[in-house]
């Protein structure tokens, strides 16, 4: 690649940064959803994926990368690939984003908030809903019934669902965090947040 095209590539990356993904509040660099900058003349094909296939947001993140492509001086057109192949999972995220999504050492373990006490149910809701899941057998009903309907998605627990928080999913499906909290506490669960 040229040198030019390389400077280009670096300067979209950077202009990329500024894409978040409004489910995980990261941005499509660092959640490691791009795979790949062509620079072809004056126009970049972008190669990305998505958290999970049949993402709702698909448009709305293509939208925002092109807008954010052919902001760089110098490219007058965008093209976005979506790819599926390396299937995307959390292993991709650089540090920073783990970091802001809970996901390093000095997280809490559900195991850990199980154990403190063996009569009442304690459900940390700072951790991935896969956890929680695999944790209590019903935690996905519970979820569903709340109004996260897209929970019982074959794949997501294991893709999107090993970053996403109860708190992170109420904000992006725009439910009231009070009310899964209370939906949780009619459960006979005493909710951490």
């Amino acid at each position: 690649m040229k040198e030019a095209n390389l400077k280009l590539v670096d300067q979209i990356m950077t202009a990329l940064q500024g894409v978040i993904d409004p489910e995980l509040q990261v941005d499509v660099v660092n959640l490691g959803l791009i795979y790949g900058i062509d620079i072809e003349g004056d126009q970049a094909i972008v190669k990305m994926t998505l958290t999970i296939s049949g993402c709702p947001l698909s448009t709305y993140l293509q939208d925002h990368i092109q807008k954010a492509v052919l902001s760089v001086n110098g490219i007058n057109s965008c093209e976005v690939k979506l790819v599926w192949y390396p299937v995307w999972s959390p292993e991709r995220m650089t540090k920073a984003a783990k970091k802001q999504l809970g996901m390093l050492e000095g997280e809490k373990s559900t195991e850990e908030v199980g154990e403190s006490s063996n009569e009442e149910k304690v459900i940390d809701f700072s951790v991935p809903i896969k956890k929680l899941a695999e944790e209590y057998p019903d935690f996905v009903q519970i979820m569903y019934e709340c109004g996260f309907t897209r929970i019982k998605i074959p794949g997501l627990l294991k893709t999107v669902g090993r970053v996403m928080t109860v708190p992170l999913g109420a904000q992006a499906m725009k439910l009231d965090l009070n009310k899964i909290k209370q939906a949780f506490e009619d459960k006979g669960y005493k909710v951490i947040e």
